[in-house]
């Protein structure tokens, strides 16, 4: 039991809540994709130059809210400027789902298999990553390494940084977890079955909160494919609103009638009062990126024909709309 609270105690320290410099300011860039290019024309337009094979900045850091792997082009060229900038202090970075899948598909069982086992979609991105370090042997094990590394949230005190949903039980649940701040195979094995509550934590954590919808209302996307669940906002108690404006980040329509109580589950709200808090997963698009004054969605859906999107935070506690930048996809 001692030696179980000191664990719970060191993890809790590991990730505790960063140093919070009141003459740094941080610019909070959204879902990159392995689009590189697109990555350093933001950087470049943002004022950051690089010094020693690492982009900076004089005053500012940049800080990633994940999911900068997969789909686009350069996977391995995006991992090296992020990874540059964390591991010289120009930067900060978090895990988004996609990052946990590269985690899962190279990380290795007993038998030599992967736990994380994709569907046929999935397994071509993770292929197509794999392929771009075909002449690097073990450099992307390294890589995988190193994201296993990376924190699920930043908390910086005025403001908050996470993938998909900030939950404070869910951090908590997360600091107590892991193991000296890391992923170990066990903890990878267990998010993939997705049966604790650790696993239930790290996938709202990742991928927000979604609802099943009911079975008599059928709801198909642009590729004629039958939907069964929906994203949600997260900011706004679900109960007495509607399908359609309770929905966040969804490619499909939903009907403009109140949602059953049957299919609501409790989940933590964030209040109007609680700092400012970016994410990204949600791929907004043409969408506002700011939903409320403090919650700002940083998915430009680059990946989608949007744009890379940033936002120059400079000590506000409300969003301001002039703040945001974006470059389009080259």
């Amino acid at each position: 039991m001692v030696i179980s609270r000191l664990k719970q105690l060191f993890n809790l320290q590991r990730s505790r809540s960063i140093s919070y410099d009141t003459d740094e300011y941080y610019d909070i860039i959204g879902d990159i994709h392995g689009y590189n290019a697109e990555l350093n024309s933001l950087l470049s337009l943002m004022g950051y130059t690089i010094e020693n094979g690492t982009w900076k900045h004089s005053e500012r850091k940049a800080v990633f809210v994940g999911d900068f792997v997969s789909r686009g082009p350069d996977t391995r060229a995006v991992m090296k400027t992020v990874r540059s900038m964390v591991d010289n202090g120009s930067g900060y970075a978090v895990l988004g789902n996609h990052e946990l899948n590269v985690i899962g598909y190279f990380s290795l069982d007993k038998r030599g298999q992967p736990y994380y086992q994709p569907p046929p979609s999935n397994k071509i991105q993770m292929e197509r990553i794999r392929a771009q370090f075909a002449d690097s042997e073990g450099e992307l094990d390294d890589y995988v390494n190193w994201l296993k590394e990376l924190p699920f949230y930043l908390n910086f005190g005025p403001i908050r940084v996470v993938h998909a949903y900030w939950s404070e039980k869910h951090i908590q649940l997360i600091n107590q977890t892991l193991t000296r701040g890391r992923l170990t195979k066990k903890l990878i094995k267990e998010i993939v079955k997705g049966k604790s509550e650790f696993a239930h934590a790290v996938r709202q954590t990742t991928r927000g909160i979604e609802l099943n919808l009911p079975k008599d209302l059928i709801i198909k996307d642009a590729k004629n494919i039958r939907r069964t669940n929906f994203r949600i906002l997260w900011w706004e108690s679900p109960h007495g609103q509607t399908f359609r404006h309770l929905s966040y980040g969804n490619r499909f329509v939903l009907p403009d009638y109140t949602v059953p109580e049957q299919i609501l589950f409790p989940f933590e709200v964030y209040g109007p009062d609680q700092p400012l808090v970016f994410f990204g997963h949600y791929c907004i698009g043409s969408a506002p990126l700011a939903p409320a004054p403090n919650v700002c969605c940083m998915d430009g859906c680059v990946a989608g024909n949007g744009r890379l999107v940033a936002y120059r935070w400079s000590g506000e506690d409300i969003i301001n709309e002039s703040h945001f930048v974006s470059v389009e996809p080259a």
